[in-house]
């Protein structure tokens, strides 16, 4: 078993009310449901089966501390996703579910930027202050190679938040750099991606965080704010915050104007199974059209859709407000083996907020050959 430091893989304690909240409940033997929102390592990616996941781990850490077997697991990751689609989607894949606690973790897929500064920030937002207002706790994970990661960006929020974090680099990198870690292989075969083993160390940093907090709770009870109402204070946010309010719009909650698109109709079988829902253009010249106006109305837009390692790949167009002079281009092509990216690319962000026209037009289907343009959804910011 691979030690780890336990000090430094906690890179927050945060505000603790939440969790001893969530603590108090599962004691009680109430129903607490669990959710996992993240990328391919939350997913399970290398993991021989779901079972040896991390996050499945944890649950099972909250089932074996609080003997209680009354807990529901919900695991939102998916692969090659940010906290951008995060703050988009976890309406439906995560809030819908009413959860008591919320774990969240995109280090490795989000750029150290400003970018993905606010949309971490527009999640964890979006988290904290919905309704069942879940104890949130975060995972920073990093490239084993070379140390990279967005925990620098991602603390920030944290700290400000009161979120408690857990840190993988934190944890173990001085001691790969020092080679007391010897092969990282052991640990994940491509360097980023956990093994059995891998995902066996993810969990026992996080319980590390976790159990911690519980021993303080369990000294604590007699004079904690256990019990007490959890604060209603909505703290001014760091950035402009445009992603608090980010909303999915697909064929389930959204009609365009379909000219030569059609409506995909395939069955989404689970969260994972993420380019369904969407709409296709087959030919050259199809298009379709957004109208975003009265409670669609919007600060930005980004259109998301399946870059795939397919071939022909097509390439469309897209224009927003009819100005033909500024047209984007995106080539559905992927030059990546390992499978189809759900890409997002931002049209544009911070704008005044307002109506606007989106009109997306396949412009190159290689001569009648391409694969269908997969446009699985577009996210507006408010």
């Amino acid at each position: 078993m691979i030690d780890f430091d336990k000090a430094k893989a906690i890179a927050n304690h945060g505000d603790t009310t939440r969790l001893f909240k969530l603590f108090s409940k599962l004691e009680e033997g109430k129903p607490v449901t669990l959710c996992f929102l993240g990328g391919s390592i939350t997913q399970g990616s290398l993991s021989s089966k779901p079972t040896t996941c991390y996050a499945y781990k944890v649950y099972e850490w909250f089932k074996e501390t609080f003997k209680n077997d009354d807990i529901t697991y919900v695991n939102a990751g998916i692969g090659g996703t940010t906290s951008a689609f995060g703050a988009a989607r976890c309406d439906r894949d995560v809030l819908s579910h009413n959860p008591d606690f919320v774990f969240v973790e995109f280090s490795v897929n989000d750029e150290c930027d400003d970018y993905f500064y606010e949309s971490y920030e527009g999640l964890i937002r979006k988290l904290l202050y919905s309704r069942n207002l879940p104890a949130v706790a975060a995972l920073f994970n990093f490239f084993y190679q070379d140390g990279k990661t967005s925990e620098r960006i991602h603390s920030k929020v944290a700290r400000y938040y009161g979120i408690p974090a857990a840190s993988m680099h934190g944890a173990i990198y001085e001691d790969i750099l020092s080679g007391k870690i010897e092969d990282i292989s052991t640990l994940s075969p491509d360097g980023l991606h956990p093994n059995d083993t891998g995902h066996d160390l993810l969990s026992r940093v996080v319980a590390n965080l976790l159990g911690s907090i519980y021993e303080e709770y369990k000294k604590d009870k007699e004079t904690s704010s256990i019990g007490s109402t959890i604060p209603n204070e909505i703290k001014a946010p760091l950035t402009v915050n445009s992603f608090e309010g980010a909303t999915r719009l697909d064929n389930r909650n959204f009609t365009p104007d379909l000219q030569g698109f059609s409506v995909d109709t395939a069955p989404q079988k689970d969260v994972t199974d993420c380019f369904k829902n969407g709409w296709l253009g087959a030919r050259l010249h199809d298009k379709i059209v957004f109208e975003f106006d009265q409670e669609n109305e919007c600060t930005g837009i980004a259109v998301q859709y399946d870059k795939t390692m397919k071939r022909p790949a097509p390439v469309v167009s897209v224009m927003v407000d009819d100005n033909s002079s500024e047209k984007i281009l995106i080539d559905a092509a992927f030059d990546e083996t390992w499978g189809d990216l759900l890409d997002i690319r931002q049209i544009f962000l911070h704008e005044k907020k307002g109506p606007h026209r989106l009109e997306i037009e396949v412009i190159d289907d290689k001569d009648g050959k391409a694969v269908p343009f997969n446009l699985v959804s577009v996210i507006i910011t408010r």
